[in-house]
């Protein structure tokens, strides 16, 4: 191949983002033996939107060599699981229906909260210091700056905005 063709192969112009994703996102759902990631944007239509509130998919794992009669695991937390253990043979039903073959023969549940990754815990905040009282002269200026203000619950939020302002400059100067 001459070098001039190569180049058009490879910059054969602007493509949309939407055609990369799923080459992008292969990988990604591959990992957690998802063939594609069907099963993870489709939850809600696949079990309903109150039961994909409560629980998500986690992974997919098939019998060696097969890419069909896999076990789903299935984030769920508390109750929700007892209730999904119920439900198994509807959701298998389900999910089967929704791909066209059978794709999953068997759900183990984790009870865990269903977040859609371990990556998205967040750490719980520091309890946030009170702010220091704002400065009494700068407070009865913001005063007098807003007494022509006819609006008087306009005046009232305005004096809030203010003393907050007031109130993080203070903190500033500690």
């Amino acid at each position: 191949m001459t070098d001039d063709k190569q180049d058009k192969m490879r910059y054969a112009g602007m493509r949309p983002l939407a055609a990369l994703v799923p080459s992008i996102a292969k990988k990604a759902v591959g990992k957690r033996g998802f063939t594609d990631a069907r099963i993870l944007n489709e939850w809600p239509q696949i079990v309903g939107a109150d039961l994909s509130r409560h629980a998500h998919p986690d992974r997919l794992s098939f019998p060696k060599g097969r890419r069909d009669g896999g076990t789903l695991y299935i984030r769920a937390m508390g109750p929700m699981a007892t209730e999904l253990q119920h439900l198994e043979p509807v959701l298998i039903d389900r999910i089967n229906s929704h791909f066209g073959y059978r794709a999953v023969s068997g759900i183990k549940l984790m009870q865990v909260p269903p977040n859609r990754s371990d990556t998205t815990r967040t750490a719980k905040a520091a309890p946030k210091k009170p702010l220091p009282p704002a400065d009494p002269q700068q407070m009865a200026a913001l005063s007098d700056r807003l007494e022509n203000v006819e609006d008087p619950e306009m005046r009232e939020i305005l004096a809030r905005l203010g003393e907050s302002l007031l109130r993080r400059e203070a903190a500033k100067g500690r």
